[in-house]
């Protein structure tokens, strides 16, 4: 069975069920990423955003109805929240280990990391970016600080 055809201009279309299959997939892996990092990151008041954020474009692919729609604050805060942890570029608090063969380790705690992003598009795509920072993050899905 095949789910893409070639256009006249060549490029590649997606039937619309393959798009909303993508679409709900892409929702669920970000979802179930959020409530795995809400899990098992360190939880650490100083590494969160003090920012708050409002969502204002729709990037959710809502199962139910098969429709986008902007996350909930609870789903922005979140993101926002774990978002900041991850990007946390600060050293602060982070201790060198030596070890018995002379290298020093350090202990992130969750920090300096990139973050892969995905957001749903309403003709049925996905993009997705990688950010290093809250700020990158916002502005890819639409979220203004309040």
């Amino acid at each position: 069975m095949r789910s893409k055809q070639e256009g006249l201009s060549g490029k590649t279309k997606w039937s619309k069920g393959t798009r909303t299959r993508l679409g709900v997939f892409v929702a669920l892996v970000l979802l179930c990423a959020a409530v795995a990092a809400s899990v098992a990151l360190p939880r650490n008041p100083s590494q969160a955003s003090p920012k708050k954020y409002k969502a204002t474009k729709d990037i959710v692919l809502d199962k139910t109805t098969g429709k986008l729609r902007k996350p909930t604050q609870e789903e922005t805060d979140a993101m926002v929240s774990r978002i900041s942890v991850l990007t946390n570029r600060s050293s602060e608090g982070l201790t060198v280990n030596q070890r018995s063969n002379g290298m020093k380790s350090v202990d992130l705690q969750g920090r300096f990391n990139s973050v892969v992003l995905g957001r749903a598009n309403a003709d049925g795509t996905t993009e997705v970016r990688c950010v290093f920072s809250i700020e990158e993050a916002a502005d890819f899905l639409g979220l203004e600080e309040e």
